[in-house]
């Protein structure tokens, strides 16, 4: 196992954690670092082997899921 995944495995599980918890201008600055872990993940798809392939693919599903908490709730 890299230390490096372990590592970022870790921040998007803490980052998935807070999204679901986060308010207004919180969520704002969350969704920033969301993006960045995004990007993270995108470069270790492609640099890390193939049999780390179905890992990475949880930690992007944490990703989204972090964005659909992000996501404005609007009442009508």
């Amino acid at each position: 196992m890299s230390v490096y995944l372990n590592s970022l495995e870790r921040q998007i599980d803490n980052v998935a954690e807070l999204s679901s918890i986060c308010r207004g201008e919180w969520c704002r600055t969350l969704e920033s670092e969301v993006d960045s872990l995004r990007e993270q993940v995108t470069v270790a798809s492609h640099r890390e082997p193939t049999s780390e392939r179905t890992r990475i693919g949880k930690m992007s599903n944490k990703i989204s899921e972090a964005y659909r908490h992000l996501a404005p709730d609007i009442h009508v």
